[in-house]
């Protein structure tokens, strides 16, 4: 057995008789696999499980195992049948399988039980006598083929997960049951996934070579090895070329920093006690110190680019192993703020992780909670101004990051009392219409579309980050006009590049502890096209006098459109009006936050769209202008009980730039600087 030695598989034992609740959860979740007949799929026939989603609600299909034609959403109740959910289902099955055979493989290592061996090996039987009849199958945009699923990571994910498995019970099986799934599985599917391995940096490739590896430290193929873990896109070429300067995956999603680190764990779990590992390359540590500085005042990681609502506790699981092998106070305070909400019984912790586990010192704990954060200036990457009263903002100012990024250069998301007033939205499954309808796109980020089409690729740089006395001043600009190296890694063009292409576009920020003003400059662009500042406000717009609201609306009712444009997201922008008010209230669970904007010599307009999930809505505000030269004005303030500002004034310099005066209501006058 690789994952565990055979000291390690005596503590494990230990553990189990003093947390028998994590073993017991573990047996409740494969019980259902366990007492059922085995159920593989005898072709090659599953589909991608994000299909497996309603196309009008974008929440995942119920999965019922008796019930392989009718796929029902627990949002709306509608039920669908035919494809692909019919041959999604099939991949769940396959999924749902896979994961079984592990954790009653686990199960097994720490208790001994050997009616989980027993299943486990049934599994990975059915599977091997079927699996050189599975058809290479599947397109799926980004993706290869697969076998046992529809793309290359479906297989991936599929061997690697029952080479676990193989591992964990391999001394239960028969000499002849071990060649069999050796022989009609793992080395064919180690085969497969080699020759459609693609030359690129991608999580992808890092799951397809950690199965690889895997499979080929079991059998004892050193050319399975080197191929997957030294040759060029492999898991070291991954490691060392995929990590930013500014420590993130370059991909510029949380969701996938951490899916990527998932498979560079799984190899390591396996190549641990061998010369293979690399577990004390100071990427690793790197990359797992990074979130300490991104955090939300919520505890969870931002929601940039194709990051789901799934990638929340599980990917933070992860420091257990990591903590466990790369000693670090930083790794320590993300587990230690983990269990401040919730027990330390995750089997991640329980099979992987440290026995206890210390307490950072609280003066140690409150750098990293309290402060400010800023990639260096000159180069790409985010800002994080955080405030009292759970106040927090992230500033994109970042670089394109392929497949998953949501071309939205010079984003902000906004969080006030903890809560997501105005933060980004992430994405639902990919399968799902408004995955590339509506989230992964510039219009509904917190930035500046043109032409109502998405942004092309560039580099931002953070152009200057100073604090002053009166408030935090952080710069950023992204120029179209400037060389610019896309990453190694296959795209899709989803962009509009003939809109922003000698663009300018630079943002400034004045951050204070009750409320933030910002600038928003674009240079450049066409004047026929339109240019949208965009910001969405979750909660109830609050309209405080009915009279006034009723002259607006009759005002409006030729103005007021039932869909804000033809062009998608905008599509989904739906009972638009036009804002004659300069400043917009939303509430959102007892939080109010004014929004206050420039509106002279633009459209202002307030619509609704659709919230993530998509059950619920939220409000655009879209600020709309044409011109070479165009700047963009707003201050933000979000409050319980009496707002601090009375009054706000945007005043033009004879330089082109602009001051922001803000009187409060105690009297006292503010003035901020937002000339560049």
């Amino acid at each position: 057995m690789f994952q565990f030695t055979d000291e390690e598989r005596r503590e494990l034992k230990k553990r189990a008789a003093r947390q028998p609740e994590v073993v017991e959860r573990l047996k409740e979740n494969v019980r259902e696999v366990l007492e059922r007949p085995v159920l593989v799929p005898t072709e090659g026939i599953a589909n991608w499980t994000l299909y497996y989603y309603c196309p009008k609600c974008s929440v995942p299909l119920e999965f019922d195992p008796d019930r392989a034609h009718v796929h029902r959403c627990p949002a709306c109740g509608e039920e669908y049948g035919g494809e692909p959910y019919d041959s999604a289902w099939w991949g769940l099955v396959n999924a749902r399988n896979y994961n079984a055979a592990y954790k009653m493989g686990l199960i097994y290592a720490a208790t001994g039980e050997a009616i989980y061996a027993e299943k486990c090996v049934e599994i990975l039987l059915a599977y091997a006598k079927y699996y050189p009849d599975y058809q290479v199958h599947g397109n799926i945009p980004y993706n290869g083929p697969g076998r046992s699923g529809a793309q290359t990571l479906d297989e991936a994910n599929f061997q690697r997960t029952l080479a676990m498995a193989f591992d964990l019970v391999e001394e239960t099986m028969t000499q002849e049951e071990r060649a069999f799934v050796r022989d009609r599985m793992f080395l064919p599917g180690a085969d497969f996934l080699t020759a459609h391995r693609h030359g690129q940096l991608h999580n992808h490739e890092v799951i397809i070579s950690s199965a690889i590896a895997v499979i080929g430290l079991l059998f004892g193929r050193e050319d399975l090895i080197r191929f997957a873990v030294y040759e060029k896109y492999g898991l070291l070429y991954q490691l060392e070329h995929g990590m930013l300067p500014c420590r993130m995956w370059f991909e510029g999603s949380f969701g996938y920093h951490f899916y990527a680190l998932q498979s560079f764990f799984a190899w390591e779990k396996f190549a641990i006690h061998t010369g293979h590992s690399h577990m004390d390359h100071p990427n690793f540590l790197a990359m797992m110190e990074v979130l300490s500085d991104y955090l939300q005042p919520d505890g969870r990681m931002p929601m940039l680019n194709d990051t789901t609502l799934h990638h929340a506790d599980s990917e933070l699981y992860l420091y257990e192993f990591a903590y466990r092998h790369i000693k670090s106070d930083r790794l320590l305070w993300i587990l230690n703020r983990l269990y401040q909400e919730q027990e330390r019984d995750n089997e991640e912790a329980f099979f992987y992780g440290e026995e206890t586990l210390p307490v950072v010192p609280p003066a140690q704990a409150a750098l990293w909670q309290d402060r400010n954060y800023h990639t260096p200036v000159g180069t790409a990457g985010h800002t994080v101004l955080r405030g009292s009263q759970g106040r927090y903002l992230l500033f994109k100012h970042d670089t394109y990051g392929g497949e998953h990024d949501h071309y939205d250069r010079l984003a902000i998301s906004y969080m006030a009392f903890g809560k997501p007033v105005s933060a980004d939205l992430g994405t639902t499954g990919y399968g799902a219409a408004l995955h590339y309808d509506y989230y992964k796109n510039t219009g509904t980020h917190n930035t500046v579309v043109i032409g109502e089409g998405n942004q092309s690729p560039a580099a931002c740089r953070l152009l200057k980050y100073e604090e002053a006395e009166e408030a935090v001043y952080v710069t950023a600009e992204c120029d179209w006009g400037r060389p610019y190296q896309m990453p190694d890694s296959f795209t899709i063009v989803q962009w509009k590049e003939e809109n922003y292409r000698n663009v300018r576009m630079t943002r400034k920020i004045a951050w204070t502890d009750s409320c933030f003003a910002e600038a928003f400059y674009v240079s450049g662009a066409d004047e026929e096209l339109p240019v949208d500042w965009v910001m969405h406000l979750k909660g109830d717009v609050v309209k405080e006098q009915a009279a006034k609201e009723q002259a607006m609306k009759e005002r409006a009712k030729e103005e007021r459109r039932e869909v804000f444009s033809g062009q998608k997201p905008f599509s989904f922008f739906h009972d638009a009006e036009p804002v004659k008010d300069m400043r917009i209230r939303t509430c959102l669970d007892g939080i109010v936050t004014d929004l206050y904007c420039a509106g002279a010599d633009a459209e202002v307009w307030l619509a609704r769209g659709y919230d993530n999930p998509s059950t619920g809505e939220l409000n655009h505000v879209i600020v709309r202008r044409r011109g070479r030269e165009l700047c963009f004005l707003s201050v933000v303030e979000s409050h319980r009980g009496e707002p601090v500002i009375a009054h706000v004034e945007f005043v033009p310099e004879e330089n082109g730039g602009w001051k922001i005066h803000v009187t409060q209501r105690d009297g006292k006058d503010r003035i901020f600087d937002m000339g560049i």
